[in-house]
């Protein structure tokens, strides 16, 4: 944990306590300038952790998740978490693609598993910024590939960049399929890194349904980089350690849900 994460904790852990301290008195306490206090609330504000005027406790936020998994994340390790699950979700979700479709493809170990089932001869269309996702595409048949290109980030093989966002933007698809690190039903969609959230943005609002694939652990979780309202998904593929309750929060929303 760096000196800002430290920070933020310490700061959200005085505000769980003691909710009606000041700008001042808090800065004082944690021995900064009353700027630096502004500053580290707004991004609270930002990432939705900090939600004491919209009606969710302050304890649900602090208590469900301040832990940056930015720092240990890696694409091995996370590949192997839960993986008969994640190949029967991306097994699933290359049965609700349709010849000619023109789909982007997010980041994430999930989207890989979708991407080993992809088929080949159907004419598609696809958007990526994945290096591994990218090389299980490259010699199938009939997969015209788009790759936006950027920094790659050797961790989780994700190219980014702001005009790689901007290409995404500039393009029209049917589907995005999309990943996830966290999904909870008061403060939304979150992934692990801060560098992913406008190349997912960007996706979906390219996109005219939004497929958001994510195994059963990850329903509960919260991750520091705030994405998206669950709302804003068309459909969700997940396994069947799905709770009842969560079943019933999602088609509740009106989303679609497959359990595979």
């Amino acid at each position: 944990m760096n000196k800002k994460e430290k920070r933020i904790s310490n700061l959200l852990a005085l505000l769980q306590e003691s909710p009606n301290l000041s700008v001042k008195s808090l800065a004082e306490i944690l021995d900064v300038s009353d700027m630096t206090i502004r500053r580290d609330l707004a991004w609270l504000r930002e990432n939705k952790l900090f939600l004491r005027n919209h009606g969710i406790p302050l304890q649900q936020a602090a208590t469900a998740s301040i832990q940056n998994i930015e720092n240990e994340y890696t694409l091995n390790g996370e590949r192997m978490k839960s993986l008969e699950e994640k190949q029967r979700i991306g097994s699933f979700a290359t049965t609700l693609l349709e010849k000619n479709d023109t789909v982007i493809l997010d980041s994430g170990t999930t989207i890989s598993e979708m991407s080993r089932y992809i088929p080949e001869h159907m004419n598609l269309n696809v958007t990526c910024y994945n290096y591994y996702i990218l090389t299980q595409l490259f010699d199938k048949e009939g997969i015209h590939i788009t790759l936006a290109g950027g920094v790659l980030h050797k961790d989780d093989q994700m190219i980014e960049s702001s005009f790689g966002n901007d290409l995404i933007k500039s393009q029209r698809a049917t589907k995005f399929f999309m990943a996830a690190s966290g999904i909870h039903e008061a403060l939304g969609i979150t992934c692990a890194h801060n560098y992913e959230v406008l190349t997912k943005r960007a996706a979906m609002q390219s996109s005219l349904s939004s497929i958001l694939l994510a195994d059963s652990s990850k329903f509960g979780l919260i991750r520091t980089a705030y994405v998206a309202q669950l709302n804003e998904i068309d459909a969700i593929i997940t396994d069947t350690g799905l709770s009842q309750e969560w079943a019933d929060i999602i088609r509740g929303m009106g989303i679609t849900l497959h359990i595979v």
